[in-house]
């Protein structure tokens, strides 16, 4: 042991050390209710927490670095310290020590500090060392994690949400171009289909310069395929699965997949597609590379796949530090809490008794210092309602930028959409539901700063860069559910915006006074201990709620041991049931099969007579992992009916009442928090959007179209509002602007989760189904694709496929053709895309340009002036 290393050891155990720490942190919760800048430290003692700074950032040990940051941040805080040229001096050189070169421009904006010799040569030594293929220097724990995946055929690594986690995956890929001649094809898998669009422009820029391919769809044109082009591809779980059945695809050499804590959760569905991924992945030989958020246990997701998990690190440094609050407004209770002495609390402020709105306004206005906020709500509707009421007590905002957005939403959605009232005030919403072109403006006009206080829910959790410097926490739930260790600190560790802080803030807010909102401010241990426990994903645990029993209860159509269920835990026993039998079909070993082999002596022979009596083909099973296979068996042993060729809106019920009947969707999609069917009837609605959506109508028309078919000409439809945490029926009211939003809501959500996600998939099955009866010479309607695209144009699906989202393709459809490349069969392939930005008419289509703009990395009309 050097003698740095023994000197971070004796600063770090030192009890003054922690003693000026605990006065560092009061000084730093004082700027929250006083505008004294009168400090308890005293000019020697914050000459002292630097030289302690100076001497842990030198260490090897974590722990040691991530104080030394810590000290640096809050000291960055207090405006007096902050100016000193001293204090500069040692916080660039401690970030330099530290590798952490995105944050150094927050302290040397203009280099000054690089020509201090001692700094300037640890730059140049390290930048050097650690420059990453994208130009930018790694981090010192980046360049460990890439230096080991450059070793490795498989590697699995944790870090924190501001780790840079999709920068090494970046950089890898980059790296693996250069070094192996452009003779690899890469994937990215990403936890959402909203996902795909951002993480594929990034790719994009990155990968142009090597003539590679970004693609986001699973179907390749055929001329690709005829070409000796190199891809990288962006898909969701259920894409990537659609490419691997396809023997006609080229080979994946590389997968990295991110966010990969959704293989650990047992409540979530897309948890055993994801798992069914990436066991193909790994029949192909694909090399597979993990990535996941503060995970103690990074191993386990080489350990789900067979494969060792020797390659795998867990890594406690973070390049952003987090100070941790709780604020109650009911009791009046608020305080910091430290780790280095008692917690820091804070005099009474004006909470007033049943004021929930008013107390946020204070909450927000007292921590928030005029630095962007997010603030996390359990559900949508209380998003929505929470944005609204605060925004109602803000004053409005002059912006140009904004006001576009509220004209586009007048255009393209509805002019009562409730978002409108919030845009003005500088305040926006955001969750799955809402219209992507619109969610995508409102994520730029947040970057751009425009946007102050963010609403939002656990959209936040799968991936969408939105990190601010304060983060609200208002409740300890996601949806119904209790939220967990992984998924909190997934959502507190975007407290803190790397490259624009050093450090966020985490406030666990009490305003509801109810249960699951934090009533108890015992439930705030999670932020106390910041304990994550080693978790293991259902296929592995012990504690796996009798997963292998149900299995075999699902094959021999028996009642689950369970008998109260969910409807989501009963789906996720079924689709590993299907996957089980799926490996056992094709004889492929996996973790899952073995698991249920030694769960039972009597599993293997029930294994094998389920086996023997599947009469689905095993490449349609592949595909459809969700659906019963008792009713995929009888559909492909039965006589059943074809589909209509036509697209009214008949056609698209007599498709519904197929799939409806044949998939028994009484007993399969009728359960649960949120069931796909209630009743019959309902397929009348999904009717009516169906057809909409097919036949390439716009979003604003399928809106109004549901307005309609819900006031049916003043015998109003029930809508169905959750009042009490239950779904309850009520009479649509055309002039009550909560039951327009909640269709517009309802629309834009389930055309993504209900019609181009389940209803897709039985389709899918079915046709598949179809085509694969013996001596069956029938015209099968492509309705997966036109429920997918959205059309039944194949130019506008040809568009579709070289990545551009359904509503440009049909506008660069009906005004742009030309700027497409045609093979000589007259299919699309490929875009000029300078032919296209010059020749667009950025007057006469600015929200399309704009839109194109955001989507190709254009410069905007602002961004050029």
């Amino acid at each position: 042991m050097n003698i740095m290393q023994k000197m971070s050891n004796r600063a770090y155990e030192d009890p003054y050390l922690r003693n000026l720490i605990h006065k560092l942190e009061t000084d730093y919760c004082r700027k929250f209710y006083t505008n004294s800048s009168q400090l308890m430290l005293n000019e020697k003692e914050i000459l002292h927490l630097l030289r302690f700074s100076d001497i842990l950032c030198r260490s090897e040990e974590s722990m040691h670095r991530n104080l030394s940051l810590k000290i640096i941040s809050l000291l960055l805080e207090l405006e007096d310290v902050s100016t000193s040229e001293y204090f500069r001096i040692i916080a660039a050189n401690t970030l330099v020590k530290l590798g952490n070169f995105p944050s150094l421009p927050i302290i040397d904006r203009d280099g000054k500090y690089l020509k201090v010799d001692e700094i300037r040569n640890d730059y140049i030594l390290k930048g050097l060392m650690q420059a990453s293929p994208l130009g930018k220097p790694f981090t010192d724990a980046q360049y460990n994690v890439f230096e080991e995946m450059k070793k490795r055929n498989h590697y699995s690594f944790s870090g924190s949400t501001s780790f840079g986690k999709s920068f090494i995956f970046e950089a890898f890929t980059k790296y693996i171009i250069k070094e192996h001649n452009k003779t690899d094809n890469i994937a990215f898998i990403v936890p959402t289909k909203a996902l795909i669009n951002q993480v594929g422009n990034r790719l994009k820029e990155i990968v142009d310069e090597f003539g590679y391919k970004v693609t986001t769809t699973p179907v390749i044109p055929k001329v690709f395929l005829n070409q000796d082009n190199k891809y990288i591809f962006v898909f969701t779980a259920e894409r990537l699965i659609l490419y691997f059945t396809d023997k006609n695809n080229p080979q994946i050499d590389y997968l990295f997949v991110d966010e990969a804590h959704k293989l650990l959760s047992k409540k979530d569905t897309r948890t055993p597609l994801l798992y069914h991924a990436l066991v193909l992945a790994k029949r192909k030989s694909v090399n597979i590379y993990f990535a996941s958020p503060n995970i103690p246990n990074a191993d386990v997701f080489l350990e789900m796949i067979n494969n060792s998990t020797d390659e795998s690190m867990s890594i406690i440094e973070s390049p952003v530090t987090q100070n941790r609050f709780f604020i109650d407004t009911i009791e009046n209770k608020s305080f910091m809490i430290s780790d280095y002495g008692d917690d820091i609390v804070f005099p009474k402020f004006d909470f007033k008794e049943n004021d929930i709105i008013g107390n946020l306004q204070l909450v927000l206005e007292s921590f928030s210092e005029d630095r962007q906020s997010i603030i996390y709500c359990n559900t949508v509707d209380k998003t929505i309602q929470t944005a609204i009421n605060f925004a109602n007590r803000c004053s409005k905002i002059d912006s140009e930028e904004i006001d576009e957005v509220i004209k586009l939403i007048d255009e393209r959605i509805h002019h009562q959409y409730y978002l409108k009232k919030c845009l003005n005030k500088g305040i926006a919403y955001h969750f799955g539901g809402i219209p992507e072109e619109i969610k995508l403006r409102i994520e730029n006009l947040y970057k751009q700063g425009l946007i102050k206080f963010l609403f939002c829910t656990s959209t936040l959790l799968e991936g969408v860069n939105l990190p601010a410097k304060n983060i609200f926490i208002l409740s300890e739930k996601i949806g119904d559910g209790k939220m967990s260790d992984i998924d909190f600190w997934n959502l507190a560790g975007r407290a803190g915006r790397l490259r624009k802080d050093i450090s966020g803030n985490i406030f666990c807010v009490n305003l509801y006074n109810q249960s699951g909102y934090w009533k108890d401010s015992k439930n705030a241990s999670i932020l106390r201990t910041k304990e994550i426990c080693e978790i293991k994903p259902q296929i592995l645990s012990r504690q796996n709620d009798n997963l292998y029993k149900n299995i075999s209860n699902y094959f021999e159509q028996k009642g689950y041991s369970n008998k109260n269920l969910s409807s989501e835990k009963k789906k996720t026993i079924e689709m590993y049931g299907n996957i089980l039998l799926f490996h056992d079909s094709i004889n492929n070993d996996s973790i899952l099969k073995d698991r249920f082999v030694d769960s039972d002596k009597n599993s293997v022979s029930l294994l094998k007579k389920t086996r023997n009596s599947l009469k689905v083909a095993p490449e349609i099973l592949a595909t459809s992992i969700d659906i019963n296979i008792a009713n995929q068996n009888k559909i492909a042993i039965s006589d059943v009916p074809n589909l209509p060729t036509s697209t009214k809106r008949e056609d698209c019920l007599k498709v519904l009442t197929i799939l409806y009947e044949q998939y028994k969707w009484t007993e399969t999609e009728s359960g649960g928090r949120n069931p796909m069917i209630r009743h019959k009837n309902q397929l009348k609605y999904y009717a009516t959007l169906m057809e909409s959506w097919i036949n390439t109508k716009p979003l604003k028309v399928l809106i109004q179209r549901t307005i309609d078919y819900f006031y049916n000409d003043g015998d109003e439809r029930n809508l169905y509002i959750r009042q009490e945490g239950k779904l309850k029926p009520v009479k649509f009211d055309k002039e009550n602007e909560f039951h327009i939003n909640k269709l517009i809501n309802d629309v834009v959500s389930d055309i993504e989760n209900i019609l181009r996600f389940k209803i897709k998939n039985y389709v899918s099955n079915y046709q598949a189904l179809l085509k694969n009866k013996e001596n069956l010479n029938v015209n099968v309607a492509d309705w997966e694709s036109y429920i997918e695209y959205g059309t039944t144009d194949n130019k506008a699906i040809e568009i579709q496929n070289l990545g551009f989202p359904r509503n440009i393709a049909i506008f660069l459809r009906d005004k742009y053709l030309d700027a497409f490349e045609k093979n000589n069969m007259g299919i699309i392939c490929d875009v000029d895309e300078i032919n296209l930005k010059n020749n667009i008419d950025r007057d006469k289509y600015k929200f399309e340009y704009e839109e194109l703009a955001l989507f190709m990395n254009w410069e905007t009309e602002k961004e050029a002036k």
